[in-house]
């Protein structure tokens, strides 16, 4: 975007520039809910958006299908309320890897340990096609006046981190500087809470607990005893016990201040305009 075209947007608002732009009180940083006038003065102040991706994945039975887009979302929001800049909402499309499940099927994700088709698994799209609707996505926000794009992935296939981080490294190499930040979100919180599991265990659990509590029922998980099925074990623990909302709160600040720091850094080292 132009000096000039910037220039002909703030002409829009010329008669309501002295109205208030949030008369609600806070101020809100979901792209879907912005009007314009919010939207240029957001971006006038701080020209970063994030750019939350997930998938529509089962995680166990205790969790909504969306926990990877929400967690992304949800870290991104809480970020921006740091740094300045806008939130795009999620995009659930996303990538897995295929292999042979144990009765001979070709499946992918988490239906190959299961073996069935999980209900809620409902997001994967070609490696290729992915890698082009990322990297078409990260043009268009550029298009549009930001110049530093938070790639924050939910979902932890690893052609889903690979892509995100290799559209990164492309369009920074192009711009000259760290333009794109790519980060997975959970991975700053793995490690804090003892046997945290991978998928739909612990940690994960807990990081959705600390952003949307009344979305998990732990009554929906598999009685003591029944294995659970494509994740981790995310049940009251023996030793360490239940999950709490406590819990999900530090996980969810480990990682806000991550991707805080991690966007801070890019704004500070951002070429003049």
């Amino acid at each position: 975007m132009n000096e000039n075209d910037r220039i002909a947007q703030d002409a829009l608002f010329t008669h309501s520039r002295d109205l208030p732009l949030w008369p609600d009180g806070p101020v809100e940083r979901r792209l879907e809910l912005l009007r314009p006038r919010q939207i240029v003065a957001l971006r006038n102040e701080c020209p970063v958006i994030y750019l939350p991706v997930g998938a529509l994945e089962w995680h166990e039975r205790h969790m909504p299908v969306g926990t990877d887009g929400m967690t992304a979302h949800g870290i991104s929001l809480r970020a921006a309320a740091v740094t300045g800049g806008v939130v795009y909402p999620p995009l659930f499309w996303g990538v897995d890897e295929f292999g042979l499940s144990e009765s001979g099927e070709i499946r992918s994700g988490m239906d190959i340990p299961a073996d069935m088709p999980l209900p809620g698994n409902i997001f994967r799209i070609g490696h290729d096609t992915y890698g082009q609707l990322i990297t078409e996505a990260v043009a268009e926000v550029f298009r549009a006046g930001y110049r530093v794009v938070a790639l924050v992935t939910g979902h932890g296939a690893k052609g889903q981190t690979h892509t995100i981080y290799k559209v990164a490294r492309a369009r920074n190499e192009a711009s000259g500087y760290r333009a794109v930040v790519p980060m997975e979100a959970y991975a700053p919180a793995m490690g804090i809470l003892p046997d945290g599991g991978g998928h739909a265990g612990r940690s994960e659990t807990a990081l959705i607990l600390g952003l949307h509590p009344e979305l998990v029922d732990f009554r929906e998980s598999p009685p003591a005893g029944e294995p659970v099925l494509g994740g981790s074990d995310a049940r009251t623990h023996p030793v360490h016990g239940p999950l709490t909302v406590g819990d999900g709160n530090r996980l969810v600040q480990a990682a806000v201040d991550a991707l805080v720091a991690r966007v801070r850094d890019a704004i500070e080292n951002m070429p003049p305009a």
